[in-house]
């Protein structure tokens, strides 16, 4: 099978006539004199905003100067589209992914290798924090480069904890003391429903990241030929939910997630002051700001099961050039632009992440609009810190342990019995793609 067909492969199910035919179109009009980079990214609203002042800066600066025009483009499903349009031979000549993509694209000859490019157009890549640039390699090659990363902390209400006679400056240090404290900021009417909740893991609400709990109990799910799901860790992690949820009333509890309000708004369970601890990221900061400005909370690094360990999950948006881009070149003098540190750090502050480089700039904790942005930074620098699990089948499996958690969370299984299921099914998914690929490299198809 030829690079075309697996990837084509691997999105089927995607209308990718369609995909092709309503893709993005350009908006602006462009100097006759200018050499086009194509540049597709996810980011939409405040995010967009952000690097379109930077795409224009560069356009009316350096661009100007080298004949170089980029074209930003926001674009849904960008991972999909940006696949599908490498497979027809006509990619952008940048694209913008979440991190998690990268292992699946490197292992399909999808985006092209960088580290000769980033030696040859001057970018500094040492001076990155080491967890962006681990993020950003696959197989000991760097195939992408960070843009606006982030790690994830625990958010928690001080009011509430103040109410609940717990001290608002010292938040829960192992998962543990997370479970005791969700109950005793737990809430319910005079009919047992559940009117305040202390924590949830739930994907409904707020819980985007249903997988990295097992991480949190010192598990490493993958070791490059093996996801491991059915481990002590494993067991633990999940029995640590499943115990609070009994505890709560778990009936009680799904009722209680179904009331989910918009995420971003003054109804986001967070900042209505319903869910009193959450696990998520630099963002929400920027929400309260906006909805809930005398919210009155704190940030704090996540638990893990034991006290001598910090595990940190931590991830970012990337940059790549597909394989077949027109103008890598061109792209990469865009690249080695923005990747200045004060042009990059700009970016990430008007998004509200965290700096990727090992030392920020003087004025970047300063000018930074979230007030608990250096926690976020400190846990970065973290020796236990982890990112998505380094797998090009990682999607797949992903929905499978979503699926698994979700029948812990509805009373489905037991953990004893999903756990083990759980396992049984991402090993199915792993194998699968192994002897595909294996096929694919030995020339079959």
């Amino acid at each position: 099978m030829n690079v075309r067909g697996l990837i084509l492969l691997v999105v089927l199910g995607v209308p990718a006539a369609l995909l092709l035919a309503l893709g993005p179109r350009e908006q602006q009009a462009i100097p006759a004199d200018r050499v086009i980079v194509r540049y597709w990214e996810k980011w939409t609203g405040v995010e967009r905003q952000a690097i379109e002042r930077l795409v224009t800066r560069f356009n009316e600066t350096l661009g100007a100067e080298r004949g170089i025009w980029v074209d930003y483009n926001a674009v849904s499903n960008v991972d999909q589209r940006m696949l599908i349009a490498t497979a027809g031979g006509d990619p952008p000549d940048l694209a913008g992914l979440f991190d998690y993509i990268v292992p699946q694209y490197a292992e399909q000859n999808a985006i092209l290798p960088l580290d000769e490019l980033v030696r040859e157009y001057g970018i500094d890549v040492p001076a990155f924090e080491p967890i962006w640039l681990d993020i950003c390699r696959y197989q000991g090659r760097l195939y992408a480069l960070p843009s606006t990363p982030f790690t994830l902390a625990l958010f928690y209400n001080r009011r509430l904890y103040a109410e609940a006679g717990l001290d608002p400056n010292h938040p829960p240090e192992t998962t543990a003391e997370l479970n005791e404290y969700a109950l005793r900021l737990t809430k319910k009417d005079d009919a047992g429903q559940v009117t305040q909740l202390g924590f949830t893991v739930s994907p409904g609400m707020l819980g985007w990241w249903h997988w990295v709990y097992p991480c949190y109990f010192d598990a490493r799910l993958w070791d490059g030929t093996q996801c491991h799901v059915d481990t002590p860790a494993g067991r633990a992690a999940f029995t640590w939910i499943a115990d609070y949820r009994a505890r709560v009333n778990n009936t009680e509890v799904l009722k209680f997630e179904a009331t989910a309000g918009a995420i971003e708004g003054a109804q986001n369970p967070f900042l209505s002051e319903r869910l009193t601890m959450v696990l998520q990221g630099p963002w929400v900061a920027n929400w309260a700001a906006k909805y809930t400005p005398d919210l009155d909370y704190g940030v704090a690094p996540f638990p893990s099961v034991s006290r001598e360990r910090r595990n940190v999950f931590a991830s970012a948006d990337v940059f790549v050039i597909p394989r077949g881009a027109k103008q890598p070149h061109e792209a990469m003098v865009f690249l080695a632009w923005l990747l200045q540190q004060p042009h990059l750090e700009e970016l990430c502050q008007l998004h509200g992440k965290v700096s990727p480089f090992r030392t920020p700039g003087p004025d970047f904790f300063a000018a930074h609009p979230n007030p608990h942005i250096r926690v976020f930074a400190e846990m970065a620098r973290s020796p236990d810190a982890f990112g998505y699990p380094s797998m090009p089948m990682w999607t797949e499996a992903s929905a499978q342990l979503l699926a698994m958690l979700e029948d812990v969370l509805r009373g489905k299984s037991t953990v004893d019995a999903a756990v083990p299921a759980g396992q049984a099914r991402v090993d199915r998914i792993v194998a699968d793609y192994q002897r595909k690929a294996a096929r694919h490299r030995g020339g079959g198809s």
